[in-house]
């Protein structure tokens, strides 16, 4: 998948300042199905038969200011989801750095970033890497009120990010039903699967994955903040992040961020 410059969206986020990812699932409200209109990305019960199946190598794909080194997808579905295959152990590795937040705020969570052993990711660039996402102005913490502080010690931790493989998600949301592809919020614990960090969805083609992974942590962030899903208010639009735009868009274009929309309030 080519990844260019989101030229247009940064352009409409400026004019219009106005979702569990794709699939993505709250143990509050779980995904509905899509729509009719939509159902070319829609999730499956198992992996289409006639799947392309392709190498395994490992590859660098660029993702804007980063670059991450992750699998080759071992097969690519018949609704352009890929998936690398990967099987984690169950044993995760915490994050030994912390980073305070920038923005004063009054009510600060604490949280921890978790990385699956099995799952080749590096856990502290992924902390550093969701820090920025969670501390930016432009997310909850600059349009909701809650700071958010990286500490190394889960059991101070009031909310738990696990980055982990396919099957160690649907473990973690098996009453959500991940099916494989998905990610979720069950509590105070947000289970990201490896493979939408990797290759995001074909919703998001052709923009830059470290915006889809800003949304996938904002949308999910957003559930444990208490937020429900919504829809796209009209097409062109940007969709609000509490729409699910791993599975859909509705004619809406792709939006990280809740500042955008103005869901500070719900």
């Amino acid at each position: 998948m080519a990844w260019r410059i989101w030229t247009g969206l940064i352009a409409a986020t400026v004019v219009l300042t106005a979702c569990g990812s794709g699939g993505d699932t709250s143990a509050t409200e779980p995904a509905p199905s899509p729509s009719p209109a939509v159902a070319s990305v829609e999730p499956t019960d198992s992996p289409q038969a006639d799947s392309e199946v392709i190498d395994t190598e490992p590859i660098d794909s660029e993702v804007g200011s980063l670059t991450a080194i992750g699998p080759r997808p071992a097969t690519i579905d018949d609704d352009g989801m890929k998936h690398s295959g990967i099987i984690g152990d169950g044993e995760f590795v915490t994050n030994t750095i912390e980073l305070e937040s920038v923005m004063e705020q009054s009510d600060v969570r604490k949280y921890v970033v978790q990385v699956e052993s099995g799952v080749d990711v590096d856990v502290d660039e992924t902390a550093r890497e969701i820090h920025q996402i969670l501390d930016s102005q432009r997310g909850w913490a600059g349009y909701h009120g809650v700071g958010f502080h990286l500490v190394n010690d889960p059991s101070t931790a009031d909310l738990i990010l696990k980055l982990a493989s396919p099957p160690t998600v649907d473990e973690g949301c098996v009453s959500l039903n991940t099916m494989g592809t998905w990610n979720c919020r069950v509590g105070s614990q947000v289970f990201i699967n490896s493979d939408r960090w990797w290759y995001g969805t074909p919703t998001w083609q052709n923009y830059l994955l470290s915006d889809y992974r800003a949304y996938l942590i904002n949308h999910e962030v957003g559930h444990y903040l208490g937020f429900g899903h919504l829809t796209c208010p009209e097409p062109g639009a940007l969709s609000p992040v509490m729409q699910q735009q791993s599975i859909y868009l509705n004619e809406c274009l792709p939006n990280p961020w809740p500042d955008v929309t103005g869901e500070r309030d719900g």
